[in-house]
């Protein structure tokens, strides 16, 4: 990676937070009752949202005046929409982490949210093609909130992985959870996330693994997933800036053309295909009044999708 780019080639911005700072996404999430919904989907004692309602696809938010819908619902009336088990250690995967401060925050948001129970840790990953973030990443956790006692416990991890490397992206994965089993003596039956986010990390995996290495990307995504993905895609006019501002720095220019990236000019849709084939399903929001609101989206115009697993290979 050459220094001149800025953080425009492969999105390692190095002042990204001072631009989007992390309570920007956090209030979002909190405000539509996404937060909420993977909360009761992961803490135990949370209200437990992931039911199904009457009609065999609603299910009822605690939030007031809004209901979660979970898209294209084919289970029977009773039935859970997803793994319903709790396990006893939430393990937290942020793909394209950046140096931190996102993924800090939201492991702390969950870490918040077990600490009353006595039932329950978190266990964080944050992965970032850039080593310079990752060390920084790893230096500035102040574990503000977590007592001296709690703070082995909850200290993030933080490690540079190339994530359109499909052998970097599992060892990085497998490391971690080797590590925490030595560390912990933990025994982890499932070696999956409860919880895998993808912040604008999308469009830079496409750029340079092309349609194919994005799909295998969110692919390998899913498979270290058990519970909960939540992604927020760039869309197609992000990629024809990311272009301009390259050529206007004066330096070499990337092909994000539509005849190479085929994904890009549906581009959400696209990575929607790609995960529901996975064995998941869609969380939209469904709010109670005229206006129907079928997608999340932030001041910056991007879609937050919240995918749910549906089914487990347990073999």
């Amino acid at each position: 990676m050459d220094a001149e780019d800025k953080g425009h080639r492969h999105g390692n911005f190095p002042n990204y937070y001072n631009f989007h700072p992390p309570q920007n996404r956090l209030l979002i999430l909190e405000q539509c009752g996404l937060m909420t919904y993977i909360r009761g989907g992961l803490v135990i004692g949370s209200d437990d949202v992931s039911k199904l309602g009457d009609d065999g696809s609603k299910l009822t938010s605690p939030r007031k005046k809004s209901r979660l819908d979970i898209a294209a619902c084919a289970a029977t009336v009773g039935e859970t929409c997803s793994i319903a088990v709790k396990d006893d250690i939430i393990y937290y995967c942020d793909l394209g982490c950046n140096e931190g401060d996102l993924t800090i925050a939201m492991a702390l948001s969950l870490w918040k949210a077990v600490h009353n129970n006595k039932k329950q840790t978190v266990r964080c990953l944050g992965l970032d093609i850039d080593s310079t973030l990752i060390e920084r990443a790893s230096n500035k956790f102040s574990c503000k909130g977590v007592d001296d006692k709690e703070k082995e416990e909850f200290m993030p991890v933080f490690k540079d992985c190339n994530l359109c490397s499909s052998d970097a992206h599992n060892n990085a994965c497998s490391s971690f959870f080797a590590d925490s089993t030595k560390k912990h003596q933990e025994i982890i039956p499932r070696k999956m996330f409860s919880l895998t986010t993808i912040f604008s990390t999308t469009m830079w995996i496409h750029i340079h693994s092309g349609d194919e290495g994005l799909t295998k990307f969110l692919e390998r995504a899913c498979g270290w997933t058990k519970k909960y993905l939540l992604i927020e895609p760039q869309h197609s006019g992000c990629y024809r800036k990311a272009k301009v501002r390259l050529r206007k720095m004066k330096r070499p220019e990337i092909d994000v053309s539509a005849e190479r990236l085929k994904m890009r000019n549906q581009i959400e849709n696209e990575i929607e295909k790609v995960v529901t084939g996975c064995g998941f399903r869609r969380v939209k929001i469904d709010l109670e009044a005229d206006e129907q609101v079928d997608d999340v989206r932030t001041a910056w115009n991007r879609t937050l999708q919240l995918y749910e697993r549906t089914e487990i290979d347990e073999d």
